[in-house]
């Protein structure tokens, strides 16, 4: 019987993924797109089940985007360098009790009717990792832990 409900969890599976990969993004995804990051190039989609995401270039930072069936935004990041931040969030940065972790990434980030984060991954050691999320005039606003 075990094997059985296996094997159906895995042909669901892979019909779900299946699915997800053949999938047409909708029009008014793609035009909610385009009206938001017209310069945009390199873009490629993907079907997330719940919504789609775009990968894309602009201005040479890599982004992403991630859109409701009904071309709603949900949020985008955007990859930086830590010297493309900007210097009040680097000032806030190296005046934090972290501010000698290793700096491992950097994103903006911002949902819907939210204002810009910009989130430092840093690391301390192989096991201590966090999230720091920073406010456009470099107020650390969140800290998490993440593995």
């Amino acid at each position: 019987m075990k094997k059985i409900i296996a094997l159906v969890i895995i042909v669901m599976a892979s019909i779900v993924t299946t699915h997800a990969q053949i999938r047409k993004v909708p029009a008014t995804v793609t035009d909610a797109f385009k009206t938001q990051f017209a310069a945009a190039s390199q873009v490629e989609w993907k079907d997330r089940i719940t919504n789609f995401e775009a990968s894309f270039k602009l201005n040479n930072i890599n982004h992403t985007a991630k859109f409701t069936k009904e071309g709603t935004m949900i949020e985008t990041t955007g990859e930086l360098d830590f010297v493309q931040l900007p210097s009040g969030v680097k000032d806030g940065f190296n005046k934090s009790k972290f501010s000698d972790w290793q700096v491992k990434a950097v994103i903006t980030f911002q949902e819907t009717d939210k204002p810009l984060y910009y989130r430092i991954t840093v690391k301390k050691n192989d096991i201590t990792k966090r999230f720091l999320y920073f406010d456009k005039t470099g107020k650390l606003v969140k800290d998490t832990v993440t593995l």
